[in-house]
Formats: C-alpha cells, sequence, structure tokens
C-alpha cells in the first residue's frame, strides 16, 4: 500500500498541497540543516517562511509563486552536475521533487509562522523625539542636556561640576580649531568666565580659518585622502586640490546634503564648476596598483567595489562590504543590493593600461583635471610655453652654428644634432660671453618664470562614459565569475529613488540626502559625537546595523539627526554640543561614579581624550613659536628621520625637507605617503589611509614617549620654546608658570613648580650654557601627559 500511494503521489495531490504535512516534512528532512537557522549556505534557508522568499547569494528568488520552473529550489532539486545538485549527498525522489515543484506552482503557499522582519533601530524612520522629563530643570542649556539629564536620574547619577575655566577654554579650543588658547585669551576668560563671554568664544573659533583645518583631518581619514597610490610601487598623485576643497568646504559651512552630492556626482551636475568637479576627487581616493603583472581590469572592479564600500560607510553607517560575496549575514542588504549599488558606480573611465615596454609596466590613464589658481592666468601660461619653445628653437640653432664652425665639436658624425640640455652646456662651458647667446637665454628663464607662476594644478577627478557598463553580480565575490545581470537600483527595503532624477550617481546622490533616508544623518552626527566625546553614542561608528552596539541614548540620537536635517549645517550641530552642559563638565568625579559607569555611557562627566597625531605636533609647534598659519598650497615635507622612504621600483624616494615656513605648516598640510606616512603620525595612531577610516585607534605607548623625545621636528620644537621660555619674563618663577601655562593652559600648582625649579637647577649645576637648562625645561614639558590631552 506504501508503494502505490507514492507511485500514483502526483496523481492523488488534485487539490492545495498541504504545506504543513507535505512538505515541510521534506525541508527539515532533507535541506535545514544545511539551510536552516543556525546555517544558510548559498544565502538559502528553508526553516521558516520569510528567509524561505528571499533571494539567494547568487541574486537569484529561491521560491517564487506560480513559477516553478524560475525557482532557484527547483532548479537545484533538478541539477544533474553531481557538484551542483541538492541535498550533495543524494538527490530527492522523484515524487518529492514533484510535489514541491506542484506546491511552488499552485501559488507556493505557506502558512504565516510568525516570522518576521525584524526592523533594526536605524533603520526606523527619524522623528523628532519629545524631551524627557527631569527633576534639575535648572541645569540644561540646552536640549541635548534634557536627554543626557534624564538617563542619568533614572540611574540615580548627577552630572559632575562645571569644568574650571582654564580647561573649558583650552577644551574647547582644542575641539573646534585644534589650537591653544593665547594666554591673554586663557587670562581674560578666567576672569570673566560667564555665559556670554563663552558663547563670543565659541562663535569667533567657529569662524576661525583653524576651524576647517581642523575638521577636515576627520573627512579626510574617511575619504582616504592620500598624496601616493598605495602598494609597493606607491606612487605620487597630485590630488591636495581636493584637501583645499575639503577644508573650505568646512568653514564656509556648505551644506551637508550639497557637500555629498558634490563629492559623490559633482562631474554630473549641469555645468559643473571646477569646485564641483574637484569635489569628485572624493570618489578618486582609491589605491591604484601599477606594479607589473597587475591585472587592470580586476584593478579597476576593486576601485569601484571600494567606492561602494566607502559609500555604505561614509554616508549609510552600513558594512555593505559584507555583501559583496553573499547575502548580509545579520542586515537586510543583499548581494543584489551590493552589486545593484556598484552599477551606479561602475561607469567611470579607467585608471590604468599595460604599457608598451618589454618589461610590461602598468601606465596611468586615469581622469585628470587641470586647474588654474585665482593669481594664475591659463592665456600667460600658453603664450610663455609657446614662446620659451621658439627662444629654445633659437638658441639651438645659434649654438648649432657656432659649433659648426669650430675644429673641437661632436657635430662632425653624421646626423647629429643637439639638443636644448646639450646647447645650455656648451653655452656655459665654451660660448658664456656670446652676446646674442646670453640674451637668448635671458628670454629663455624669463618665460620659465613666467610658466613656474602660471603653472596648473592636475587633480582626479570623475568622468562618466557615455554609455553604461555591464555590471553582473560577481558569485562568491568573484569578477572571473559572473552571474545575473543587475541595473543601478537602491535597496527596496529603504526609500525609493527621487522621482524625476536621472539614474547614475547624481540620483543616488540625492537619493542619499533624502529627508526620507534613515541612516545618513544618524551615521553623522554619531561620528561628530564620537569627535566631542570620545565615543558614539552607538560606538560602533562604522556599523550602526544588528551587529553594531545600539545607542546608550536613542532619542537624543534622533533628535540630533533630526536638527542636522533643517538645514544640514554642520556648525549648526558642532555648536549645539559645545554649549550643552553636558560637554562643559569636569574630569573629576567621584570614584564611585567611576566604578559604577567606567566607560561614561551616562556622560555624567568629561572623559580625557589624548589628542590626535597631527595636533599634537600643531600644538606643541605653536607652543614653540615655530607653527605657520600659512593655508592651502602643495603638500610640505616637514623633518622626519632619515631612511623612511625605501620604496622599491620606478619611483623618487628622495625625501627633500622643505624650508622656511613650509617646514612648520600645519599637520593637514603634510605630505601622506601610503607605504610610510609621516613617522610621528604614525607612532600617534593616524592612519596610512589606504582605507576608509571611520575611527583612529587611541594608543599609550613607549614609542610615543620616545618620539616626543628624540624625533627631529619636536627636538626643534623644544629648543625654540626654550628660547620663547627666556623671553617670558625677568625670573625664573614666571618663567617657569608662563611656559607650563602655554602647555597646559593653567597654572601649575606648588608641587608642580617645585620640580619645575629642582630640574633647572640640577641643570644649572652641570655648568651649562643659559639656553641648555631651558631646552631641559622644555623637553620636560612638551613631553608632558596633559600637553598632548584635552581635558
Amino acid at each position: 500500500m506504501k508503494i502505490f500511494y507514492l507511485l500514483f503521489l502526483p496523481i492523488l495531490s488534485y487539490g492545495a498541497i498541504d504545506f504543513e504535512k507535505e512538505i515541510k516534512p521534506i525541508f527539515e528532512a532533507k535541506c535545514t540543516k544545511c539551510h536552516g537557522a543556525k546555517k544558510d549556505k548559498g544565502g538559502l534557508a528553508l526553516h521558516n517562511k520569510l528567509r524561505a522568499f528571499k533571494e539567494s547569494d547568487s541574486g537569484e528568488a529561491v521560491i517564487i509563486p506560480r513559477k516553478a520552473e524560475a525557482s532557484l529550489l527547483l532548479k537545484k532539486l533538478l541539477e544533474t552536475d553531481e557538484d551542483e545538485v541538492m541535498p550533495p549527498k543524494g538527490p530527492l525522489k522523484k515524487e518529492q521533487i514533484e510535489l514541491i515543484k506542484q506546491w511552488i506552482a499552485e501559488g507556493a503557499k505557506w502558512p504565516d509562522d510568525g516570522s518576521k522582519e525584524e526592523v533594526n533601530w536605524s533603520l526606523k524612520k527619524i522623528t523628532l523625539p519629545k524631551l524627557p522629563t527631569i527633576k534639575n530643570k535648572k541645569w540644561p542649556a540646552n536640549s541635548i542636556d534634557h536627554f543626557t539629564l534624564a538617563k542619568m536620574e533614572i540611574q540615580n547619577s548627577s552630572p559632575a561640576l562645571k569644568a574650571d575655566p582654564q580647561s573649558l577654554i583650552r577644551r574647547v579650543y582644542l575641539d573646534l580649531t585644534g589650537q591653544l588658547p593665547e594666554l591673554d585669551t586663557i587670562a581674560k576668560f578666567k576672569a570673566a568666565p560667564t555665559e556670554d563671554h563663552y558663547t563670543k568664544i565659541v562663535d569667533s573659533l567657529l569662524a576661525s580659518k583653524s576651524y576647517g583645518e581642523h575638521w577636515a583631518t576627520h573627512w579626510l581619514d574617511l575619504a582616504r585622502y592620500a598624496d601616493s597610490d598605495g602598494y609597493q610601487r606607491d606612487r605620487f598623485r597630485d590630488v591636495y586640490a581636493y584637501r583645499n576643497w575639503v577644508i573650505k568646504a568646512f568653514n564656509n559651512d556648505k551644506p551637508f546634503d550639497q557637500f555629498t552630492i558634490e563629492q559623490l556626482a559633482g562631474d554630473l551636475l549641469p555645468n559643473p564648476s571646477i569646485d564641483q568637479l574637484t569635489a569628485t576627487g572624493f570618489n578618486r581616493g582609491s589605491t591604484i596598483n601599477l606594479e607589473a603583472g597587475t591585472d587592470v581590469e580586476h584593478d579597476r572592479i576593486k576601485q569601484v567595489m571600494e567606492r561602494v564600500d566607502v559609500m555604505g560607510t561614509v554616508f549609510l553607517g552600513s558594512s555593505l562590504s559584507c555583501a559583496k560575496c553573499h547575502n548580509h549575514k545579520y542586515d537586510p542588504f543583499t548581494i543584489k543590493d551590493y552589486y545593484s549599488f556598484m552599477a551606479f558606480f561602475n561607469n567611470t573611465k579607467i585608471e590604468s593600461k599595460i604599457g608598451k615596454g618589454k618589461d610590461r609596466t602598468i601606465e596611468y590613464i586615469g581622469s585628470n583635471m587641470k586647474i588654474f589658481a585665482q593669481n594664475q592666468n591659463e592665456q600667460s601660461f600658453q603664450k610663455a610655453l609657446e614662446a620659451k619653445k621658439q627662444h629654445e628653437k633659437k638658441f639651438i640653432a645659434k649654438v648649432s652654428e657656432l659649433e659648426k664652425a669650430t675644429k673641437k665639436t661632436n657635430l662632425k658624425k653624421k646626423n647629429k644634432t643637439l639638443n636644448f640640455r646639450q646647447c645650455s652646456k656648451l653655452h656655459k662651458n665654451k660660448y658664456k660671453k656670446n652676446v646674442e647667446l646670453n640674451s637668448m637665454m635671458s628670454q629663455i628663464q624669463l618665460q620659465n618664470k613666467i610658466i613656474t607662476e602660471n603653472t596648473p594644478t592636475s587633480t582626479r577627478v570623475m568622468e562618466e562614459l557615455p554609455q553604461m557598463r555591464e555590471t553582473r553580480i560577481f558569485l562568491r565575490g568573484e569578477h572571473t565569475t559572473p552571474g545575473k545581470k543587475v541595473t543601478p537600483k537602491t535597496p527596496s527595503f529603504l526609500h525609493k529613488l527621487p522621482e524625476n532624477e536621472p539614474i547614475n550617481r547624481l540620483g543616488l546622490a540625492k537619493w542619499l540626502v533624502s529627508q526620507e533616508n534613515p541612516l545618513m544623518a544618524r551615521a553623522v552626527v554619531n561620528r561628530w559625537w564620537a569627535e566631542f566625546f570620545g565615543k558614539g553614542l552607538s560606538i560602533t561608528l562604522e556599523d550602526l546595523g544588528k551587529q553594531g552596539n545600539p545607542p546608550s541614548h536613542p532619542q537624543l540620537l534622533n533628535w540630533l539627526a533630526t536638527e542636522f536635517k533643517k538645514n544640514w549645517s554642520r556648525k549648526k550641530i558642532h555648536r549645539l554640543i559645545v554649549m550643552s552642559q553636558t560637554y562643559r563638565q569636569s574630569t573629576v568625579c567621584s570614584e564611585k561614579k567611576r566604578q559604577n559607569d567606567p566607560s561614561n555611557f551616562l556622560y555624567n562627566r568629561t572623559t580625557p581624550l589624548r589628542l590626535k597625531a597631527e595636533t599634537i605636533r600643531d600644538t606643541i609647534l605653536q607652543i614653540s613659536g615655530l607653527l605657520s598659519k600659512k593655508m592651502f598650497g602643495k603638500p610640505v615635507k616637514p623633518t622626519q628621520p632619515t631612511g623612511i622612504w625605501r620604496v622599491i621600483g620606478n619611483v623618487d624616494n628622495t625625501y627633500k625637507t622643505s624650508t622656511g615656513e613650509d617646514r612648520y605648516r600645519k599637520g593637514i598640510y603634510t605630505i601622506w605617503r601610503r607605504s610610510a606616512h609621516y613617522p610621528s603620525f604614525a607612532n600617534f595612531d593616524a592612519p596610512d589611509r589606504g582605507t576608509c577610516t571611520v575611527k583612529r585607534s587611541r594608543s599609550n605607548t613607549p614609542m610615543q614617549a620616545l618620539t616626543l623625545l628624540n624625533d627631529k621636528a619636536f627636538v626643534e620644537a623644544a629648543k625654540s620654546f626654550a628660547k620663547k621660555i627666556i623671553t617670558l619674563a625677568n625670573n625664573d618663577h614666571q618663567r617657569l608658570i608662563k611656559a607650563f601655562l602655554l602647555c597646559t593652559s593653567r597654572t601649575p600648582n606648588q608641587q608642580e613648580l617645585t620640580i619645575l625649579k629642582d630640574i633647572l637647577k640640577r641643570e644649572r649645576l652641570k655648568k651649562r650654557q643659559v639656553y641648555d637648562p631651558w631646552f631641559t625645561i622644555a623637553s620636560v614639558l612638551i613631553n608632558m601627559h596633559e600637553t598632548i590631552t584635552r581635558r
């Protein structure tokens, strides 16, 4: 009877197939071990209704109701290749396959099993929350304080006292500009630390040119900005025009929506300006491999995929890269979503090609744009180039004529001609008294000067191809195994692309800055909060998904995001933060409070923070009196130890230290070579910028102390500081107080002053010159933990 039933099962199943009795047992017996709750090989899971109707890692729908032949499930069950057939340890019986086929053809009815897509907090619509009820109504300075205080009161905690005036002014100066307040500024605020006085200081700092320089550093980490290509060859690139654009954008408080659009798609705007084209350098920050043997198409695809990853990290706070090989294991992004995003970026010019030489070296052929500065003239540049060419031609002809008339020449050989370099050498050695040649050389030198003064900057920009490239899903992330074709599209679980917008990078950029986007505003303000407080409201800045940490103050994050989206002003948000009482708290607190909340998730005090690498160098140069305030321009090469640049390959490893004030410019202008970035920056946790960096490490190592003591740049700064200390006052007591103030923004206590006096006395007993004891004092002061810490 059992055999009879199995033989005629397809014929007997006239009505709708009963999923619970006929299909589910097959799945549980044969499928869910590899495709279930604990394991979902290939992105295919059959343990519940929600997962079963999703797409697999290949981008194909597993079950398509009423389309059995198109369903991946049936394709795998009918596979003839023994390496591809499912289940792998033996196919299902023919009648079982027929039963599943009929079930799908009937509509794949699967009773509701309660499985639902859990919407992560970061994907929920941002709404303006109501201010929470608080007991201490006198404490808040603005809405931020209502949210933090409410959390403290729930936990039976309370805020710390307000920071002393000296600590507060140092803190806000460092956080907004990366600079220290001058001694008279500290003295004035200490004498009158009123709300009005503090407000005026905050507004002046937000208007300062140093604001853009300081905050641009954070963005350049995200944009993986560097002055070289990366990899072993690490060839240099001219992209500093993009760095300058970022600084200006921050100083001008360019609305963040426009800031985003110009960087992702400035080239696709109607009649784009030079600045808008320059902004697209954001997308050109990828590393590029120009070493022999490189597969240029593979490298191009790697760059395109990296742009997708960076877009996801920076503007969505999401780890999209997890979906390049398979559906995201935790968030709703599918592999199809990833490559649909890639299709937006896949239409730009290739950046390298195989050269014609025997060694098959790779040549750079990416899109570059010439930029003439405001004080430069393109017409003068072109005119000088042509004039120089004509003068050099006449110069060569005249030298050749003189050479033919002499017995001692190299022109006797058959078909021998002279070039300009050879003629210049002959002029210098044989014909330096020739009036006509001297006049010609003067003209050539004049044209060279005009050319130098008007030589344009070259910067890397995006350039869309006239026709769209085909984009396919890469099975297992390998471009050599292309799968299903995809088109530019945004994920279905998020808001739709704006209507009447092009389906390209410009449309994508406008989709990102849409008021409906729940991710971007949260991701951005969360990163800014971390810059001020040492950690984000959600501490996983790079991942707001299910694998990340939910925010400690979700309603505060929503409130900040809502405020940000009103006019997309970064300065407005930064001002709100530094004007809050939460920000203005002291670092001093009880041991009990510290033990109850060691990571300060309640924000019931201020956490001291180690300064960033560039800020450490900048402030020490400022203390020493060496810091240059010159802005923009080409990257500079400050003093560094010898032998740092040792890249192998056809590239210049010469490190010619900058002279004059360029030697002492701010860290943001220091040349950034990925294979060997500035050593003191590396020691203080600055990334090499080979990839997008959302948050830097904050380590405390012996190497850092040795750097401050022995690095040439810091030794030079200490020497300058020593000379400066002598001029601060007429007696040692006052000199030590003011020197300490310059480094820490506070007066030393009696114990600290005694220690400094003892050091000075001990150094003088060594019978050194007057300058030497003060050099020791300077070294001690700039090496203090407090000097390189924001408290």
